[in-house]
């Protein structure tokens, strides 16, 4: 069966345990990044049976769409997956390994012009400070 999400626009259908992936990730909330493990666990309690590789391409799926945004911090071991919105960078504790929004975006002006002097297509950027975390100190 396939559902259409709500708010979104009508062409994006997806399968039912797609759905679930992003309803997961959308009420984890912005700023909060859950891993493939932790997605499938709570999928999992949701819906029995959910296999991890359907999480797996649930989460490319819906990165594809834009509805979702993958994090990777060199480091961290894996990837996590956060609801899309405004652009920002991350920071990740090298020493807790504990990963943060960062309110940051590289400028417009500077992608562009990076582009234009390499003659590239950026597509997107991912900036990510790393460092230690106030905790860790």
């Amino acid at each position: 069966m396939i559902f259409t999400l709500t708010g979104a626009h009508p062409s994006r259908r997806l399968p039912k345990n797609y759905t679930l992936i992003y309803e997961i990730v959308q009420a984890s909330g912005i700023g909060r990044h859950l891993t493939p493990a932790e997605i499938y666990a709570k999928a999992l309690k949701r819906r029995p049976g959910i296999g991890l590789a359907t999480v797996y391409r649930g989460l490319e799926r819906l990165r594809a769409l834009g509805l979702v945004s993958e994090v990777y911090a060199q480091g961290s071991g894996a990837a996590t997956y956060e609801p899309s919105g405004p652009r920002h960078a991350h920071f990740r504790c090298s020493r807790c390994g504990a990963i943060e929004d960062v309110d940051y975006a590289i400028p417009a002006r500077t992608i562009n012009a990076l582009a234009a002097r390499h003659r590239f297509a950026i597509e997107s950027e991912r900036v990510t400070f790393e460092g230690r975390c106030a905790a860790c100190g």
